[in-house]
């Protein structure tokens, strides 16, 4: 078990006409520190399903000093993708996964 605690995914593609069409994925990570960013990343390698986008949640330091406050910070992943590249997001930390979101297409 990880220990991670996160709340509040979303994941959606943005298709708008007149803008890039792109996939969001968005949500909440409890860390430890002001210092403690939550970052999303794809997997190395992705699943044999190539709609189903894979990410990996870290938690980096960045910077030597943080206010030592538990507290929610955003995750936010963005990659350009076009309509039903992607049907499904899952998001893994250390190897286990701990969400599962289905894409909504903003049109």
């Amino acid at each position: 078990m990880t220990g991670v605690i996160s709340i509040q995914w979303r994941a959606w593609h943005d298709l708008m006409p007149g803008v890039t069409p792109t996939l969001y994925v968005t949500g909440e990570v409890q860390t430890s520190a002001g210092n403690m960013v939550p970052k999303l990343r794809p997997a190395v390698p992705q699943g044999i399903n190539p709609q189903i986008l894979i990410l990996e949640l870290s938690i980096e330091q960045e910077g030597d000093a943080g206010i030592q406050l538990v507290a929610f910070r955003p995750a936010r992943y963005t990659q350009e993708a076009g309509a039903g590249a992607y049907t499904q997001v899952h998001i893994r930390h250390e190897g286990e996964e701990i969400a599962q979101l289905d894409v909504n297409e903003v049109r």
